[in-house]
């Protein structure tokens, strides 16, 4: 025989004469000759009657079925239309939206043959309060022996996944059992005990008003708020004007404020047809439960009233507040006991000790804190003036003065140190022969006075804070000591002084140079970097390299080695046997009597170009004289006239005896430079002023007396 699923399938004992197969999941009144029932599903019928509204909750234990009348909520209006449904939810809240429900998880709710997917095997259509849905599983339970049109019930779901059942309500129709009945409801375990929360929703039209026209206010489903215990929460509700006329002074309230609640209202001074408002009532909650609470608005005109759920959770749990002045009793926070108070655990204590159901301060050290010794049963701190509290007793530090300590130490981090000098480098830079700035302190940080601070070299005192100072040896040792500490040394990274040496006093391209890198003391640098025209070199034991320069000019020296700082020079490189370096000229040329640097060039320009134009002056008198005294000889004639057509031919005869050598001294031409040409300049010089000072102090005849006043007069 099938199992029997289904309201009246769990009957219970029953005889009968007969043996008769029932159809799984549905609702019967057979007579069997056997006892027949089932463990998966109980059953639920009964009156429902307009009034408060209450919330009902069963235990589905399996294999039963009880009467249950309902009361519910009675609309606060003259209505033309009503209708009404039982729900059940496994659950003290249901959240929305609703959905048709899915047989596959009623099925594994369930856990048994005794299934979900054999009893729901219709699809219908419900209107709640809620919302419409459609293709809900349903199922039609059993009266008069067959399956009554009557008692309908679908299987839908909530937001949460809770299970949710609604079955119709109707006036008074056969049931089960032969008699009437205004529901039927089967509801499921899944092998214990299930609780459900069952109240009736009330679905309504209120009766239209003068002339065919209606007040009408509607409130949108709520839902279920949930809420702490004694919290104050602004309840807000949405009312909308679904009627013909504008709504004015509409008041929102809650009509069953439960005992231990307090519930205000709120207001809405219009809402205008086809529009909506927004309320916020102000609830303070009361104790811990479940709560179908109605909430209405309304005016002169018209009211409408809305269902919900409001759980109230307990201000906390059994066990908490071990921690604080409170601790947690029947859901609410109950204030600790002092010692002699009475007791069930620790927790209920200010002392955190409950012996023998009486709150006590303490009986050993262990039961006071880590940092407290247990005195005369009162908790006390361990007195521990230099020292550290572990474990209820006192661990004392080494010191926590100086006078803690021997003469010769300090007291630092809480031990005992020798005294020790320390050396600060205030000032100065790491060179050798640079002076540095230095103060000297001791291990605390103090500055000390006096103290003898020297090197290998130099010796000095330090001044009333500390300060001294001292040039720097190579080795970079620097000394102090003074009375009452031991004598400290400090290593400082020194850099020395490196100079670049080169011994030949003129460098000439092909011949083979030797520079030497020296310290400040003349002693070579070895393993030194020598940089040459873009080519490395390592100085040897000697502190040298050697280098053949193919080209002439100026040429930059480089070298490095670390810990030495070694300056860059310069290198004049000639050409034998032509021409001296460029940048370095020497007079004269060949005999080098005295010579010009490279950065004074610029001022060998400036004399060159004056010497030019004195030249330039000086050979054009001369070569004017020379020409007269040619037409002298030749016979004057008009000599005014043929000096005046030859005055440009002397002029460019000048300029080019003047100033060519400048011209020529062009920037790249290493044969035509300045320095050469200068030399030329300066010749030209002598020259001109060897002429005049013949011409002055020589031996006067007639013709150069004639010449003098003819040059006179030019």
């Amino acid at each position: 025989m099938k199992s029997l699923f289904g309201l009246l399938a769990i009957i219970g004992v029953i005889f009968s004469i007969a043996n008769v197969t029932t159809e799984g999941g549905n609702v019967t009144g057979l007579f069997l000759d056997t006892i027949e029932s089932t463990g998966q599903w109980d059953g639920l019928y009964g009156e429902v009657d307009l009034g408060s509204g209450l919330i009902y909750t069963h235990f589905t234990m399996g294999g039963n079925i009880s009467p249950l009348d309902m009361l519910a909520q009675n609309p606060p209006c003259s209505y033309s239309w009503l209708s009404m449904n039982v729900i059940a939810v496994n659950s003290s809240m249901m959240t929305f939206p609703l959905a048709a429900g899915n047989l596959t998880e009623l099925d594994a709710f369930i856990g048994s043959g005794q299934n979900g997917s054999d009893t729901f095997t219709s699809l219908s259509d419900f209107t709640l309060t809620y919302g419409e849905y459609s293709d809900v599983p349903t199922t039609y339970t059993y009266a008069n022996g067959g399956p009554s049109p009557d008692f309908m019930e679908g299987y839908l779901n909530d937001a949460s996944g809770n299970l949710v059942f609604v079955a119709n309500v109707v006036n008074n129709r056969p049931d089960w059992n032969g008699s009437t009945s205004d529901y039927q409801i089967m509801l499921p375990n899944n092998g214990s005990a299930v609780q459900y929360w069952i109240w009736v929703d009330v679905d309504y039209t209120c009766s239209s008003g003068p002339g065919g026209r209606d007040h009408k206010l509607f409130i949108p489903p709520i839902g279920t708020y949930t809420v702490d215990a004694g919290e104050t929460f602004n309840f807000g509700v949405t009312v909308e004007n679904r009627g013909d006329y504008r709504e004015n002074d509409v008041v929102a309230s809650i009509l069953n404020c439960p005992a231990g609640f307090s519930c205000g209202t709120g207001n809405i001074s219009r809402i205008l047809r086809g529009e909506e408002g927004e309320v916020a009532i102000p609830i303070t909650s009361g104790p811990p439960g479940s709560y179908l609470l109605t909430v209405c608005a309304e005016n002169d005109y018209v009211e409408y009233c809305r269902d919900f759920t409001l759980n109230v959770l307990p201000e906390c749990d059994e066990g908490d507040g071990c921690e604080g002045d409170e601790y947690c009793k029947n859901g609410e926070w109950v204030k600790k006991h002092d010692a002699g108070g009475e007791c069930e655990d620790d927790c209920e204590c200010l002392s955190g000790l409950c012996k023998d159901g009486i709150c006590v301060l303490c009986e050993t050290d262990e039961d006071c804190e880590a940092n407290k010794e247990c005195s005369d049963g009162v908790c006390k701190k361990v007195v521990c003036p230099c020292g550290i509290v572990k474990n209820h007793e006192c661990i004392p530090y080494e010191c926590c003065s100086d006078s803690d300590c021997e003469s010769d130490e300090f007291c630092i981090n809480l031990e005992c140190v020798l005294k020790e000098l320390e050396i600060i480098l205030i000032d100065g830079e790491l060179i050798v022969g640079e002076e540095g700035l230095f103060q000297i302190v001791n291990n605390k940080g103090a500055e000390v006075p006096f103290a003898d601070v020297f090197t290998n070299e130099e010796d000095t005192s330090a001044d009333e804070h500390g300060y001294a100072s001292l040039p720097f040896t190579p080795d970079g040792l620097v000394y102090a000591d003074t009375e009452g500490y031991q004598q400290v040394a400090k290593l400082f990274d020194v850099i020395q002084i490196g100079v670049i040496e080169i011994l030949a006093e003129d460098v000439m391209v092909g011949e083979e140079t030797t520079i030497t890198i020296v310290d400040q003391y003349g002693d070579p640098i070895v393993g030194a970097e020598v940089t040459i025209e873009g080519n490395v070199l390592i100085t040897d034991e000697n502190g040298q390299v050697k280098y053949t320069f193919d080209e002439p000019g100026i040429k930059k020296i480089m070298a490095f080695k670390p810990g030495y700082l070694i300056g860059n020079t310069e290198l004049s490189v000639g050409e034998p046997g032509i021409f001296p370096a460029e940048g370095v000229c020497r007079f004269p040329f060949w005999l080098r009597w005295f010579s010009i640097p490279a950065p004074d060039i610029m001022y060998l320009w400036i004399f060159s170009l004056v010497l030019a134009t004195i030249n330039f002056f000086a050979f054009q008198k001369r070569i004017k004289r020379d020409f007269l005294k040619h037409l002298l000889k030749q016979g004057l004639g008009s000599w005014k006239a043929e000096l005046k057509s030859r005055n440009r031919d002397m002029h460019f005869k000048s300029l080019v005896y003047s100033f060519l050598p400048l011209l020529l001294a062009l920037p790249g031409v290493y044969v035509l430079n300045i320095c050469f040409m200068s030399n030329i300049v300066i010749l030209e010089t002598i020259a001109e002023a060897a002429v005049i000072l013949k011409r002055k102090f020589g031996k006067k005849v007639k013709i150069d007396e004639e010449l003098e006043e003819m040059m006179e007069e030019v």
